[in-house]
């Protein structure tokens, strides 16, 4: 063992250090064994303030020389609903992200996703054609293409505010841009985490506003190229919420071990910084896909794409959100599972829960930070844990 660490180069020993420490520090995350806690009935979690009856509006924009896709879902009646932008995944379309947009327009935000154009010009590039996701991924991940994602999203932010103040644009005169909250999974977490205040090499930074008052990342992004963690995350000041698992690793194979999706948590400074880690979650269960696909290869188009295969649209009902309470596992024990991360007979009421862990978790997180209600600040505080109990773990600094 000690030849071959010996060996290894500089760099192939930081990255082998790295990984253990991160691991190591995911020692307190629940269960890591293939068995849930079970239970009979998951009690209600965070409740917001009001449940609003809510519509669905989708277009599409020109924003300078390009376009996306945008879905505005928000609450029906009158009033001043604080802005949640939601940035989709790699491949996926502005409809994904079912299981999160609802709940949160439910609570009283106006969620806007979007997805520029110049995903789909990458979905069209010869290395999509011919299978190459691997190589397709790096391209997307890419600096140069994360430096395109954060302009298109500047240029949408200053449309909805253009949208906001005429009053011409049907619903946009109810949106609050004075609070505005950004979140996105996988390729939209690697924006959103930009926007919070990452560094990049060869990336102007993101312009701070007073007007973003938190950022939710569900499959934050990290990997060893570039500057180091410390450098890349140290200068994160704005308020970040991180969600993943241990089975959060991707299928176009950038992510190996989802231990590495942990580092932009620990590498931040202290201050309002959360990581929600499930117990068993797999990559396509935090985009918002409602319901498991059942076997199919890991490697597969659609779990690749999951919006080529309908994943994360909408579809399906919504969430019940309570004040908390004990719990436990509705699907009880979890043997054999299949490569969409639950064996078939407990996937439905497993990923149920899933679901249901980020939902009340990531609605409590908004309401505290964004409409600074000291009840949902409050239970994020001291209910939270206690309802997630053994299946999902609530870590702040």
């Amino acid at each position: 063992m000690t030849s071959q660490l010996f060996s290894l180069s500089p760099r192939s020993i930081m990255v082998s250090l790295i990984l253990m420490l991160l691991v190591a520090g995911c020692a307190n995350t629940p269960r890591q064994r293939q068995e849930m806690a079970p239970r009979p009935h998951l009690a209600p979690g965070y409740m917001a303030e009001q449940r609003h009856a809510i519509s669905t509006t989708r277009e599409s924009w020109m924003l300078g020389n390009d376009t996306a896709d945008v879905t505005l879902t928000m609450p029906s009646g009158e009033g001043s609903f604080p802005l949640v932008v939601y940035l989709p995944g790699m491949g996926e379309s502005a409809e994904a992200g079912a299981a999160w947009r609802r709940p949160w327009a439910e609570a009283g935000y106006a969620v806007l996703a979007l997805q520029p154009e110049n995903i789909s010009r990458i979905l069209s590039s010869p290395a999509a054609r011919s299978g190459e996701f691997r190589e397709l991924a790096r391209v997307a991940f890419s600096p140069r293409e994360l430096d395109r994602r954060q302009a298109l999203l500047q240029k949408a932010l200053a449309e909805v505010k253009q949208r906001t103040s005429s009053g011409t644009a049907s619903g946009y005169s109810r949106i609050d841009p004075t609070r505005v909250a950004i979140a996105g999974f996988d390729l939209g977490a690697q924006t959103a985490m930009f926007t919070a205040g990452e560094q990049i090499n060869g990336i102007t930074p993101f312009p701070p506003t007073e007007t973003l008052k938190c950022v939710l990342a569900l499959s934050p992004y990290a990997d060893f190229s570039g500057a180091g963690f410390a450098q890349r995350f140290q200068p994160i000041r704005v308020p970040v919420m991180s969600v993943s698992s241990m089975d959060d690793t991707d299928a176009y194979g950038l992510i190996s071990s989802a231990a590495v999706r942990r580092a932009p948590f620990e590498y931040m400074p202290p201050g309002r910084k959360y990581f929600l880690s499930l117990f068993s979650a797999p990559h396509a269960l935090l985009s918002g896909k409602e319901t498991p696909t059942q076997g199919g290869e890991p490697n597969s188009r659609d779990q690749v794409f999951p919006s080529m295969n309908g994943a994360g649209g909408d579809s399906g009902g919504s969430e019940r959100r309570g004040r908390g309470g004990s719990r436990g596992s509705r699907g009880g024990g979890m043997q054999g599972r299949a490569a969409s991360g639950f064996s078939p007979e407990l996937a439905a009421g497993a990923w149920e829960d899933q679901l249901r862990y980020v939902q009340s978790v990531t609605t409590a997180y908004l309401d505290a930070l964004v409409k600074n209600d000291p009840v949902a600040q409050e239970w994020l505080a001291k209910d939270a844990r206690r309802w997630l109990g053994e299946n999902a773990n609530l870590v702040t600094k």
